[in-house]
């Protein structure tokens, strides 16, 4: 028996043939690489949402599994017009595909089908504008045009087509409400549009991986920067080097540039030809790889460093971004403040102290804001990596909380992003490959400053990174996680806040010792 196409192929299908086809056919290969965030956006079940979300459809029958069973009981409800099903399984020969909900429209004697979608394609700009991400709401059209096309190839006649999503704007007070927690969108005429261009798909996507032979690359990948790169990207395109030209600062949004370095056959850095094409950033990121050297602009990074005003506060925050607001004053995909970590350095020649505070229980925000408050004055800068996360949360707990509204927009009007310093070129390194992140920066200044292999070293914590920490703060605060277990767990989500936190103090004593 043949693979049947599912929803989730069909989607990775538009984005990269290629990178399914490895999925399809070359399963221990596809093994071998961690997802790209593109797969793992779509491996996100939502499984709280879409139980939430079925609350809106009282005595609904849940259907398990997709096996025939599955959709032998499908087919016994529908045949019974039961008023509503969830996880409604579909298949042919080719296609198999569930359905979120279908509800029994008697007026129409035929099902509306609902898709629940717990992310949203509206975008927050940097200016406050929100916009909606035009590419992601036709991946979520796509999504359901599958669905309405098997399930009519089953033989079933549908109505209304609605995408359910949670409303951003909802703000929750006391308990939960429902109908204000989700928002219906009526897609039925665009998807009625979309359907037959989904089919052509559909039809071309399970001849494609059907085949046993492999798809000659290059993929369509290869004229995308390497954040939008499909998991199997190396094993596709063996050609492209691991440094190479889409490694390019924020060389996805200049594609033109990329294509024609591609199609002039430059793939390395090493043979990106230094022309009037080059901008600053990816210039100085190129000279700097040639030269296997820094480049270093000691007047512009003093005038930087020395704008700062003691005492310094190097602050960390570790949030839970939960898409239903489990709190009061949350909004849904809000992040929950649960802890943070302060290192102060009152001046130069001080010794640095710490604080922290971690919040496992309730609504963190009131004790959070009153532990920063007794640690941080009205007078110095706070220093962060990527200041617009933390001002972001600093904004959100002031408009929840106007009684410390003062004290966060000061923190906010005082914080000096430390990244400021690698991301306007004040000091570039080859070993950055023209990034920012911190996760980039800090192996290389360790290196530099010659500190032992295990300072500053992540990879001996239980809790390495944020999301480690999101999961401990979900498994503790939801009962999972009790008494010594839950403990230990709470030492080691200090343990990495802290380490953030003094990562940023070495990264601002490197560059202050380099103008000094």
């Amino acid at each position: 028996m043949s693979k049947l196409l599912s929803k989730t192929d069909y989607i990775l299908y538009r984005e990269c043939p290629n990178n399914v086809w490895v999925k399809w056919n070359k399963p221990d290969e596809y093994n071998k690489y961690e997802i790209s965030e593109f797969e793992k956006a779509l491996g996100v079940a939502g499984d709280e949402v879409e139980k939430l979300a079925r609350g809106k459809f009282p005595d609904g029958i849940l259907i398990e599994g997709r096996d025939t069973r599955a959709q032998t009981r499908t087919r016994e409800l529908i045949e019974q017009k039961t008023p509503v099903i969830f996880q409604a399984v579909f298949a042919t020969s080719k296609y198999l595909a569930a359905t979120d909900i279908l509800k029994w429209n008697t007026e129409a004697q035929a099902y509306d089908v609902y898709e629940i979608k717990m992310s949203s394609t509206e975008e927050e700009t940097e200016d406050g504008k929100i916009v909606k991400n035009k590419k992601k709401e036709l991946q979520f059209e796509h999504d359901l045009a599958f669905q309405v096309n098997v399930v009519e190839m089953c033989g079933i006649k549908l109505n209304k087509k609605f995408l359910v999503r949670l409303n951003k704007n909802y703000v929750r007070r006391g308990e939960l409400d429902f109908d204000q927690l989700f928002v219906e969108d009526d897609k039925t005429k665009i998807i009625e549009e979309l359907q037959p261009q989904a089919l052509l798909i559909m039809e071309e996507a399970f001849k494609y991986l059907s085949s046993t032979t492999m798809p000659p690359g290059p993929c369509p990948c290869y004229y995308r920067g390497r954040s939008a790169h499909c998991t199997t990207f190396s094993f596709i395109n063996p050609d492209v080097p691991p440094y190479s030209v889409h490694d390019l600062n924020r060389i996805g949004a200049s594609k033109k540039y990329l294509e024609a370095l591609l199609d002039e056959g430059i793939l390395s850095i090493d043979d990106v030809p230094i022309d009037e094409r080059l901008t600053n950033k990816k210039l100085n990121q190129v000279v700097a790889h040639r030269k296997q050297s820094a480049i270093i602009n000691l007047e512009t990074l003093k005038e930087e460093l020395e704008q700062l005003t003691f005492p310094l506060y190097f602050i960390d925050y570790e949030t839970y971004p939960t898409a239903i607001p489990p709190f009061s004053g949350y909004r849904p995909y809000q992040h929950i403040v649960f802890q943070y970590s302060l290192h102060v350095l009152k001046s130069k020649d001080a010794e640095l102290e710490h604080y922290e505070c971690l919040v496992l229980e309730g609504d963190p925000a009131e004790t959070i804001a009153k532990s920063l408050k007794e640690h941080i004055g009205d007078r110095g800068n706070l220093i962060s990596w990527f200041k617009t996360f933390e001002n972001g949360r600093n904004k959100e707990l002031g408009q929840m909380m106007p009684e410390h509204k003062m004290f966060f927009d000061s923190m906010i009007n005082r914080t000096y992003d430390l990244m400021n310093i690698v991301e306007n070129q004040h000091y570039v390194h080859p070993d950055f490959k023209g990034k920012s992140s911190i996760k980039k920066v800090l192996p290389v200044i360790k290196k530099l400053m010659n500190l032992p292999e295990d300072t500053l070293s992540y990879s001996t914590l239980q809790v390495k990174n944020g999301t480690d920490a999101i999961e401990a703060y979900r498994q503790i605060s939801k009962g999972e996680l009790t008494g010594t277990k839950a403990e230990e767990k709470k030492l080691q989500m200090l343990e990495y806040c802290k380490l953030d936190t003094y990562a940023m103090y070495i990264l601002w004593k490197f560059f202050e010792d380099l103008i000094s």
